[in-house]
This record gives structure tokens, C-alpha cells and sequence, in this order.
């Protein structure tokens, strides 16, 4: 018989299966994990969210020649993730189909790479258990399915777990922790050193390598060094001479994480303003530096109920069902029996290595905010996965000792095959019992619930999305004016990665409160979404009662005679009633655009709540994109605003401006509260940050200031 550390046992029928049985559960679980992390590819989630989308813009940067070892884009971003998704472009060309492929294939290694992990510390059952625990729970099938960096932290973090362990002892033979089988009389683990185990110290080569390149996936990587430190620490309190059989080994294993790790190290210490956009997200930290713990408190608790408290796990819809905890029913009971079982065995190196594991990969989420915040904890998905399992496996080992219990109190002999028999039995039925609960709660709440939710729908861009869709099927290529919540940032950095024909002269606004003629076209389509419909004035004025091309649920395209437009708007009155001075119009604000015509009413009664403005505007020269507002204020005689009588808007944001553009601006100066009475109409233009205003100018070159009187408007009663 071979010899084996403190609670080892040597192989049996129990401890291993036939290899064919083994290999045939391990491809049922693959394929079982393959449907929930492939099903429904492209159509759940629905699109791309704004995080996904920056991370297959940056995939591109890499594929253009960039070398980066840290992006400073969106708050800051480690690349691992961004090489791998640049390489499947080569083969996949669609942005989103790239990233949600990556994202599933590292599920599925990390559940492999799980899978033999467990086995080498507790054995097949426990492997087989734990690894479908991964394949179906709502956490990590959402995160395979994510076009997000994050997954490749839990990957890299369990195949970095995987190496250590088979670094540290390539002992051949089954070694497992307990497999429903009684536990033979303790040793020192691993086992007393001797020359024929001590291995050369370029075995912690492959796991160092590993390590260094984690902290290249996500910034809560940042803590996991600390998991393999802690472990060694405990290890030598209660064996020291393993660890010191092997420290040249151990200098090897961090010294190559240190060498791998030494270009993004240099690089934050050299641009230490890379990550300040996630300032927010450590103040708790920085309040408990201050002596005040109440915010890492709420964290803390905030984090532990994340796992079965109902209503306790992450609220934000991009990730969860919003409130949803990790475990729902039996998985909830095995969970916190695989925790109890790990804290009594605490002096097995296993259970103690999966406890430190996922205390420490907890911390980023205990001591940061918001929290619960899945995503931030995904370094403890292989450990907290391993525990239901453990409690599963631990439960066929109460009922075997039990049952040996009871037939000596009996008298009588129960044979240790049959007890061995019965105990797998109880765990195949609780496994099978708490994984098939797990996979249908999943699949509904996933597909069906979560996939359909309205937030869901409009995070991930699922109208815009839609349109993108319609657009590469049609053969029109007539300009296209594109309406959204978020023109100026998110909305066309997402559809930049979606539509994949580049032949369409593409704007973006706000069909609230702007309308846009394209340089040099004389027809053209306006696409909008459902949630963002054309305000009801425009839609009347300048579409009138013309039907849609296309029309959906999510979204309806129609055709624009934009030369019709433009005649309109050259027609509109340039001075109605003026009062003082007002020029001939046009008036240009810093060269960049001009101010053509002017629609308002002259009187207004306050009960009718709002003064609408319709102003035409062409834009004559391209300039750097910036937010920018056009300002309406209705102004006293001293120049001063009235109550809140001004409206500042700009619903054609200037990332999209193109000479030649022409465009009207709607916008809803609020008087009911201002006294009846005559005043004046100020108009300008000024960019949001810094507030600079823009000076007016007109043909002849004369300076008008950084604003232009509209005339006189009559509040009455």
C-alpha cells in the first residue's frame, strides 16, 4: 500500500471510478455547462453594454499594434482579457460574438481546471460535484456569459490554484482528503520530506508564471498573491519542515509572479492617476483609516448575505436579478455545510487552502462599495463552489459512519461494501436532487426572467442593437439619424462595435429635443429606438404623418425628406419683435456654427406652463468633441433670469457634427412662475466643462458678446 498525509486514504472503488465512468460524467457536465454558456448566443444578453463595448474597442487597439500593459480607459483596465479577444477577431470578426466566445470558453476552462483541482485534493466525487456546481449556478453561467475582462480572474486564479498544488506535490497515486471511506490514522502532511519528493525548484515555474499573469485580469487580482501567501504561513505553523523542504521553490514561485507582474507594477506606480476613477469605490477604506468603521461594516454584511439572504445579493440588474442571493434552496443548506465542515477540518492543508482562498478573494467586496457587487467577488467562485460539494460529499460520510454505528449498538455487522454502497448512493441523490433544482432555477431565471427584464433590455442596448441588425440587412444606404438616452458618449461608442457595415453616414441625437438634415443629403432615415421616441411637436412638423420602413417592438425606422426640411427652416422668421438690438441673422458662435432662424411665440400665458422655442442651426466647421449646451433665458430688465425660465440643451452633441449639418433645436423655457410682465429672450451657446460661452459674431465680423438677445416675449396671466 502507498503511504499518504494526515486523513489520506489509498484509491478504492468509492474513492475512484472506472475511468470510463469518470470520463463520461465529466463530458456530461461539459456539455451540460456548454448549453447554459452557449444557448441563445447573441440574443441573451441582448447586446452590448457599455463596459463590453470598451473592451472590444480596446480588443481593437491591440489589433492595430498597440502593446499595452495597462489600458486608462474606462476607470482603468488590465488587458489579458483585451489580447485574448484581439486574437478571436482574427476568426471572429463580430465584436460581440468575439467577446461573449472568450468569455464562454474561459468558463469553461475554469470549470476544468476546477475539476482537476478538486480531484487531486478531495477526489472524483467531490471533483464532479464541485465542477457541476459551476456548470449551472446563475453566478457563473452569467459571468461566461458576460463580454467582460472579469472572467479571466476566476480562470487564471483557479489554473494558478490547479499548478501550485500539482508544483507542490507530483507525488504519483491517489491522494484525496475523504471520499466516503473511514480515515486511516493521521500523518504529517504532505509527508516527511525525503530526496525522492523534494522537486526541483523550476516545478513552481508554470505556477508563478500564472500568478504574475493574473494581476494582468482585474483589479481585485490584486489580493490573490495574498491567498498563497497566507497558505505557506499556515502551512508552516503546522508542518514546517515541508516548507522548508521546499523554499528555494517557493522564492521561484513568487520571484516569476514578482518578474511577471514588474511591467504593470511600474506602469500604475509610474501614472498613479490611471485608476483614480474608482476613487468612490474605496472610500470605506478610507473612512476606516479615519477611525470610522461604520461604512466597512455595511460592506462586510452587505458581502455575507450575498450568499443565501434573500433579497441580499447584487441589486444591479447589468449582472443579477436584483436582489437575487447565490444559492437558492438545498445549494443554500450544502453551502454553509461545506463551510462548517472546512472550519472543523481546518488542519487539512485542503480545506484550509479553500477557507483562505475565499475569505481573501471576499475582501475587495468587504471593504469597497457598492457592495454586494458579484463581479468584484468573482475570485471566490471556485472556492465558494467547492463547498456545496463538500457538504454533499461530507453528508454520504456522516450516514456511513452512522450506519456503522448503529449495527455495532445492533449487534450485528453491516459489510463495509454495502455501507460504502448506500453512503454513495445518499450523495449521488442529494447531488442530483440540489444541481437539478440549481440548473432549472437557473435556466428560468437567467433566460427567462433576467433576460427579458426591461432594465436588462436597455442596459444592454437590445433596441439600438435591433437597428444595428436591420441596417446590415437593408440594402439602403441613405444617411441614418440615430436617436438615444446617452448621444453623447455610450449610445455610439456601443453601436460602433455593433453595426457592421461602414458605408452609412451615421448621427446621433436626442429625438426630445433635436432634429438633424445630414450635409448634402436630400433623403435620409430617422431610426428610434422605443424608449427614445421623437418628440411629438417635431414629429408633427417635420414627419407629419409618413409610416415607418420598419417597424418593431423595439425600435421604428422612417424615411426623412431632409431637402424639405432645410427649405423650411431657411423660411422661419430672423427677428420676431425685437426688442433693443437684435442682428441679422446668421450669427455664428465661435466659428463652429451658425444660428439660421428663429420660431417662438411673441406672448405667452402662464398657464401654459412652457415657452417652446424651435431655433435652426447649421454647423460649419468640425471642432473637438466636448459637451456643449445652447442657452434660453428669459431675462428682466437688469439682465438678470427670471425664477427658472431658461432651458440648457444641446440635443445634436458635437461628436457627431459634420459641415454642412443642419439642425433644429426644441427647447421648453418653464413660466409659470414668472410674473406677468414683458421681458427679454437671452440666447447663447457654452461648453459645459469650464462654462466657457461661445462669442457670437456676425457676417461683417462684428462681435456680438457671448450672447444674443431673441426679442421681447409678453408673459400674461
Amino acid at each position: 500500500m502507498q503511504r499518504h498525509g494526515p486523513n489520506l486514504m489509498n484509491a478504492s472503488p468509492h474513492s475512484r471510478l472506472p475511468r470510463s465512468i469518470e470520463l463520461g460524467l465529466l463530458i456530461a457536465v461539459l456539455l451540460v455547462a456548454i448549453v447554459f454558456r452557449f444557448a441563445q448566443f447573441g440574443q441573451v444578453p441582448p447586446g452590448l453594454h457599455y463596459d463590453e463595448a470598451i473592451d472590444a474597442h480596446l480588443a481593437q487597439e491591440i489589433r492595430s499594434g498597440a502593446w499595452p500593459v495597462y489600458f486608462e480607459e474606462g476607470w482603468g483596465r488590465e488587458p489579458l482579457y483585451h489580447y485574448l479577444v484581439a486574437f478571436t477577431l482574427n476568426f471572429v470578426p463580430d465584436p460581440t460574438s468575439a467577446l461573449r466566445l472568450v468569455s464562454g470558453i474561459l468558463g469553461l476552462i475554469q470549470l476544468l481546471a476546477a475539476y482537476l483541482l478538486f480531484r487531486k485534493l478531495f477526489g472524483i466525487y467531490m471533483a464532479l460535484i464541485g465542477a457541476a456546481w459551476i456548470a449551472v449556478l446563475f453566478w457563473t453561467v452569467s459571468t461566461s456569459r458576460a463580454g467582460l475582462r472579469n472572467i479571466t480572474l476566476t480562470t487564471l486564479a483557479t489554473l494558478t490554484a490547479l499548478a501550485f498544488w500539482w508544483a507542490w506535490d507530483r507525488r504519483r497515486g491517489a491522494r484525496v482528503e475523504s471520499d466516503l471511506q473511514p480515515r486511516p490514522t493521521p500523518r504529517r502532511w504532505p509527508w516527511p520530506p525525503t530526496s525522492s519528493f523534494i522537486l526541483h525548484p523550476s516545478s513552481f515555474i508554470l505556477p508563478g508564471i500564472l500568478l504574475g499573469l493574473t494581476l494582468y485580469t482585474y483589479q481585485p487580482s490584486r489580493v490573490v498573491p495574498l491567498v498563497f501567501l497566507i497558505f505557506i504561513a499556515y502551512l508552516f505553523l503546522i508542518d514546517r519542515p515541508a516548507v522548508r523542504a521546499r523554499w528555494r521553490s517557493l522564492i521561484v514561485f513568487f520571484g516569476i509572479a514578482l518578474v511577471i507582474s514588474l511591467p504593470l507594477i511600474v506602469f500604475l506606480a509610474n501614472h498613479p492617476g490611471a485608476e483614480t476613477g474608482r476613487a468612490f469605490q474605496t472610500e470605506p477604506i478610507r473612512a476606516m483609516l479615519r477611525g470610522d468603521f461604520s461604512q466597512v461594516s455595511e460592506t462586510a454584511a452587505a458581502t455575507l448575505k450575498m450568499f443565501t439572504v434573500e433579497g441580499g445579493g447584487d441589486p444591479q440588474p447589468l449582472y443579477n436579478i436584483s436582489g437575487r442571493p447565490l444559492f437558492v434552496g438545498l445549494g443554500s443548506i450544502l453551502f454553509y455545510l461545506g463551510l462548517i465542515v472546512c472550519v472543523v477540518r481546518w488542519k487539512r492543508p485542503a480545506y484550509a487552502f479553500m477557507l483562505i482562498w475565499l475569505i481573501v478573494a471576499l475582501l475587495p467586496n468587504m471593504l469597497t462599495a457598492p457592495a454586494p457587487f458579484f463581479y468584484r467577488a468573482i475570485a471566490a467562485q471556485t472556492p465558494t463552489l467547492a463547498l456545496p460539494a463538500i457538504g454533499t460529499v461530507a453528508l454520504g460520510e456522516l450516514f456511513g459512519r452512522g450506519a456503522g454505528s448503529l449495527s455495532k449498538k445492533a449487534k450485528f455487522s453491516v459489510p463495509r461494501w454495502a455501507a460504502r454502497r448506500d453512503s454513495s448512493i445518499l450523495v449521488i441523490v442529494i447531488a442530483a436532487g440540489s444541481l437539478g433544482q440549481t440548473a432549472v432555477t437557473t435556466w428560468h431565471d437567467y433566460f427567462d426572467v433576467w433576460g427579458n427584464d426591461k432594465d436588462v433590455q436597455f442596459q444592454y442596448s437590445a433596441d439600438q442593437t435591433a437597428i444595428a441588425h436591420a441596417l446590415d440587412a437593408s440594402s439602403d444606404t441613405s444617411p441614418v439619424i440615430i436617436s438615444g438616452m446617452f448621444v453623447e458618449d455610450s449610445d455610439p461608442y456601443i453601436f460602433d462595435q455593433t453595426l457592421h457595415r461602414g458605408d452609412l453616414s451615421i448621427r446621433w441625437f436626442d429625438a426630445n429635443s433635436a432634429l438633424i438634415a445630414v450635409a448634402g443629403a436630400s433623403s435620409e432615415r430617422v431610426a428610434l429606438p422605443s424608449f427614445a421616441p421623437l418628440d411629438d411637436m417635431l414629429k408633427s412638423r417635420f414627419l407629419g404623418s409618413v409610416s415607418p420602413i420598419t417597424s418593431t417592438k423595439e425600435f421604428k425606422i422612417y424615411p426623412f425628406d431632409a431637402a424639405a426640411f432645410r427649405s423650411e427652416i431657411e423660411q422661419w422668421a430672423t427677428r420676431p419683435g425685437a426688442v433693443g438690438t437684435t442682428p441679422q441673422l446668421p450669427v455664428a458662435f465661435d466659428g463652429n456654427i451658425q444660428l439660421l432662424g428663429i420660431e417662438r411665440a411673441v406672448t405667452i400665458s402662464r398657464t401654459q406652463a412652457a415657452l417652446v422655442v424651435l431655433t435652426a442651426w447649421r454647423v460649419t466647421s468640425e471642432w473637438q468633441p466636448s459637451s456643449t449646451a445652447i442657452f434660453i433665458h428669459v431675462t428682466d430688465a437688469n439682465g438678470a433670469i427670471v425664477g427658472r425660465a431658461q432651458d440648457d440643451r444641446l440635443g445634436f452633441p458635437r461628436h457627431g457634427w459634420h459641415t454642412g449639418d443642419e439642425f433644429v433645436q426644441l427647447q421648453r423655457i418653464p413660466i409659470a412662475d414668472v410674473p406677468p410682465g414683458n421681458y427679454v429672450l437671452e440666447l447663447g451657446v457654452y461648453t459645459r466643462d469650464g462654462g466657457r460661452r461661445w462669442m457670437a459674431q456676425v457676417a461683417n465680423g462684428q462681435s456680438l458678446g457671448d450672447h444674443i438677445s431673441l426679442g421681447s416675449i409678453e408673459v400674461t396671466p
